[in-house]
């Protein structure tokens, strides 16, 4: 920094400071950076216009503590070509904010192992030149969809959206599903202090007159916010016993505007725009159900009050109401089109048509919606000229649709793992945003020009299940096992070699079994079978035997050692626990005491024997005894709603097993006294904070402790049980279906391999127990 900085264009004095300043950021990832370097690097890197991973360095990420890097990536004008570290990181910071250095440069390892690395074995140069000193694991395997667009992440599923003027700028109001009103800025943090406005949910946000802002709920109830001052101004209409179904703002003819409520039982409130006092408005009658509504102008722009109620669309001009079109099934979403008279419908049965109420609804325009793609919302929106409709779906997609011709344009927009509740269009310098708020607790921002022109993504199917093969002498083989749509493959994961082992059915649970000399992989296929494959044996039917008996999906499966040989057990949505004689194919026993489906099941070698255990949506862990084919004990009743997860606790001090950990519904996981059925003496209950927990696994740490992971909504996180410490959180973006763990014989000290499984792909993981 020894050159002057002063006078010069301000761009190039930021960016003699952003390289002066990247000249001291250390190597070494573990070691924190100077405060003014955390603080302040990135922000003179985005001002000089070389927000890039040279200016920016790796090993700064993790302690950046400025304006965050995904807020100054989406301010940028045009990308950087060298930003593969910066955009790793920019995925996974929403889910980052509040774990340690540790824990966060874990993830970034992961993260960008699994964005650079994909399906390449450990060995491979590119891994080892992905590895990040101060990180507290190895990948070894990775093959997952990174976060995408993530703006914003909630602890509460947001179901409505609106862009708001705000003084100064452009803001966005969300609504959640507890009758929350949050505001937030364009770089998506909040704005304000959060507002009860409802209770129930937020339904529908409708900008009023500069300043206001019309919320409806499922409570029935309409009331205005005051945007600027950020509080609540009255409660303007309630109705008992309804929820609000839609709000719109219509002009009648030479009247003022007035705010139309719509709800339930087919009534709609009529009220002032200004006052908010009743107006009589000759609306027609309505059947006692749902309505929803949209204004559309005509070419002379008068506004139309289109009334879509069951499979009818009705027209109300101001004086009299026609019947325009009728849907082959209920209308589940209704939007004005940026063109006069013109807007489209999308129904129950996956429809979407475009309509011209100046033409009869025979000449209608009907897109080509994939099969099984449930619209939930509809939007309408101009980008660089071009008028677009936009339909989100339940399974998380957001399409783009010519309004005239009603054919597709550019690639979905992928990236929620749940349903989108909401969406709204918020204007900026950079172009119009589309934020989207999912079900999956994410707010997600899609920059509509960039996104229209650039290349297609790669797609990624959800994988189902996973399995990496177990630990027979002297060490483990490398096959790792993952079903994805209709096809399972399997890797090799140190040499790279794959094949398909079959692409005919979807698989809902793997394992692998190790019966004397023979590996087997037993698949839970989508017809209810379980299937027994030998990967080195003939290929084909040949090779193949199947198990039945459940009628319904087996959601778990799981190897039981007995002294004389191993059978299988398996869980099923039929609410059964049945174990599998492998010699003969039959089921040596069918337990029946879960009231519900079963969703886990775990093995271990006790001081009691093996023992088996099951997890359900009855919210109870069981236990049974495999050898006398019998329950072991009462159930135990875990109190956390569903278990969705179970893991048996290993004893660090080599003393048979005699905890059970549960993973539950409301977000905890419990450890309980396999004996008693009452939780564990030592500390035996732990919530991370991070939704329902869905996975869980446990290993022994050195030193007479014992390791817990569990998954929650974005994050993998390991509690050391008898400390009750939490150690590490790894930030993954995703919500995880599977978690397992086993001793690697491969490190030089003690290390355990975990195998994440989620929608969005897996990974596999050594954790070196000297680095916790």
């Amino acid at each position: 920094m020894n050159a002057p900085l002063g006078g010069g264009d301000p761009t190039d004095i930021h960016r003699r400071i952003a390289a002066a300043l990247a000249d001291l950021v250390t190597d070494t990832p573990g070691v924190p950076p100077h405060p003014y370097l955390s603080r302040h690097l990135a922000q003179h890197a985005a001002r000089g216009q070389v927000l890039d991973d040279v200016h920016v360095p790796p090993a700064l990420l993790a302690w950046d503590t400025s304006a965050s890097v995904r807020r100054l990536l989406h301010g940028q004008d045009a990308p950087h070509q060298r930003q593969e570290w910066l955009q790793t990181w920019a995925a996974l910071e929403p889910f980052a904010r509040d774990i340690t250095p540790a824990s966060r440069l874990t993830s970034l390892h992961l993260a960008h192992h699994a964005a650079t690395c994909r399906r390449t074995p450990a060995s491979a140069p590119a891994a080892r030149a992905a590895e990040l000193s101060g990180s507290r694991v190895t990948a070894l395997w990775s093959d997952c969809s990174p976060p995408d667009n993530v703006w914003s992440i909630t602890d509460t599923a947001v179901t409505s959206l609106a862009a708001v003027t705000t003084p100064g700028e452009g803001a966005l109001v969300s609504g959640d599903d507890h009758g929350v009103v949050r505001m937030w800025r364009k770089d998506g943090t909040a704005a304000a202090t959060p507002l009860n406005m409802h209770e129930g949910a937020v339904t529908h946000l409708l900008p009023l007159s500069p300043g206001r802002l019309a919320t409806a709920g499922t409570d029935g109830t309409v009331a205005v916010l005051d945007i600027h001052h950020n509080r609540r101004l009255a409660t303007v209409h309630r109705r008992a016993r309804t929820w609000v179904t839609s709000l719109a703002l219509y002009r009648p003819p030479r009247a003022p505007h007035v705010l139309l409520a719509a709800h339930s039982d087919g009534y709609i409130a009529v009220l002032d725009a200004e006052t908010y006092r009743p107006v009589d408005l000759p609306l027609p009658s309505r059947d006692n159900a749902p309505v929803l509504l949209a204004i559309v102008h005509q070419r002379d722009d008068a506004p139309l009050l289109l009334c879509a109620q069951g499979e009818t669309i009705s027209v109300f001009d101001g004086r009299a109401t026609f019947i325009h079109a009728r849907q082959g099934s209920r209308v589940r979403a209704l939007a004005a089109l940026p063109e006069p008279g013109r807007y489209a419908v999308g129904d129950d049965a996956g429809n979407l048509t475009l309509y011209d109420t100046a033409r009869p609804s025979r000449e209608a325009v009907r897109a080509a919606v994939p099969p099984g793609d449930a619209l939930s919302r509809l939007s309408a929106v101009t980008v660089d000229g071009q008028p677009l409709l936009l339909s989100a779906s339940t399974d998380g997609t957001v399409r783009r649709w010519n309004t005239t011709t009603a054919l597709p344009v550019g690639d979905p927009l992928r990236g929620h793992t749940a349903a989108i509740n909401a969406m709204a269009l918020l204007p900026g310098q950079t172009g119009t945003r589309l934020i989207t708020a999912g079900a999956d607790h994410t707010l997600r921002s899609w920059l509509l020009a960039a996104e229209t022109a650039r290349p297609p993504r790669p797609r990624w199917r959800p994988v189902t299940a996973a399995a990496l093969a177990g630990t027979p002498a002297p060490e483990p083989p490398p096959f790792f096992a993952v079903a994805s749509g209709a096809t399972t493959r399997l890797f090799n994961i140190r040499t790279g070699d794959q094949w398909t082992l079959w692409k005919d059915s979807g698989v809902t649970a793997l394992t692998w079994i190790q019966n004397d000399a023979q590996l087997l992989l037993a698949a839970a296929m989508s017809d209810n079978s379980i299937r027994l494959t030998d990967p080195a044996g003939p290929k084909g039917s040949a090779g193949t035997r199947h198990l039945t008996g459940h009628y319904a999906p087996v959601l778990a499966l799981e190897t039981v050692p007995l002294p004389d040989r191993t059978i299988l057990a398996s869980a099923s949505g039929d609410g059964s626990v049945r174990l599998w004689d492998l010699e003969t194919e039959q089921a040596l026993a069918v337990f029946d005491d879960h009231k519900f489906s079963v969703r886990a099941l775990a093995s271990a070698q006790t001081s009691d024997g093996p023992l088996l255990a099951s997890g359900g949506s009855d919210g109870n862990a069981r236990l049974w005894d495999p050898l006398r084919r019998t329950p072991h004990r009462d159930a135990i009743r875990c109190a956390q709603y569903n278990v969705n997860a179970l893991a048996f606790v290993p004893a660090a001090s080599g003393a048979a097993t005699a905890q059970l950990a549960t993973a539950g519904q409301d977000g905890t996981v419990k450890v309980w006294d396999i004996r008693s059925g009452h939780p564990a003496k030592a500390v035996a209950h732990r919530d991370f904070g991070d939704g329902p927990l869905t996975a869980v696994t446990s290993f022994p740490h050195p030193g007479k402790r014992t390791v817990v992971a569990a998954a929650g909504r974005s994050a993998i996180h390991l509690w050391d049980v008898t400390l009750d410490v939490v150690l590490l959180q790894i930030a993954v973006g995703r919500s995880l279906s599977s978690l397992a763990s086993r001793t690697d014989p491969r490190a030089l000290g003690p290390a355990t391999v975990i195998t994440a499984t989620g929608g969005a792909g897996t990974m596999v993981f050594r954790l070196d127990h000297e680095l916790l």
